[in-house]
């Protein structure tokens, strides 16, 4: 996954990998502005039942419940547009 985040780039674009079966536990990284990774890798952590850690604009761990991948969607949309709205 973070070769993936390597040759996207992620200084300016907020990008969620996953990795593994919607029934079953998988990996996760969020990736992008230090900002928004420090705010938002903690809830996306909480909502996948999982935990991680991260630095420098990744965030990254194992979750439990990969079905509420459209959950983390929802609030990374929610974010994106709240961003968007003060600019």
């Amino acid at each position: 996954m973070n070769i993936i985040a390597n040759e996207i780039g992620t200084e300016e674009t907020l990008l969620f990998l996953t990795v593994g079966d919607e029934k079953e536990a998988g990996l996760f990284l969020l990736a992008g502005p230090v900002e928004a990774v420090e705010n938002l890798g903690p809830r996306v952590a909480e909502l996948l039942g999982g935990k991680g850690a991260g630095k420098r604009g990744r965030f990254q761990g194992k979750a439990t419940k990969m079905s509420r991948r459209g959950e983390v969607e929802a609030l990374l949309q929610e974010y994106i547009s709240h961003q968007r709205a003060e600019t």
